[in-house]
């Protein structure tokens, strides 16, 4: 998976100075903008989404979504 995305130049490998047994990843600046339009694209579907929903439904859902944030840990 790595391959490719270092094919398509969305991140750049390297092995560690420290520890050859290690390699190093991280986003290119193209993949830094795949990334932020992907997320904006995500965010407009979301906010679509919401949109039907009443102000209470909206509480509601924000509510649980809280929930399961702390339930699986992604919440301190």
């Amino acid at each position: 998976m790595l391959q490719q995305l270092e094919n398509k130049g969305v991140v750049r490998r390297r092995r560690s100075p420290e520890d050859e047994r290690r390699v190093l990843v991280r986003l290119t600046e193209e993949g830094a903008d795949q990334l932020a339009r992907l997320r904006d694209h995500r965010r407009e579907h979301q906010r679509r989404g919401c949109a039907d929903f009443t102000p209470d439904e909206r509480t509601q859902f924000a509510g649980q979504l809280r929930r399961l944030a702390e339930i699986t840990g992604h919440l301190d």
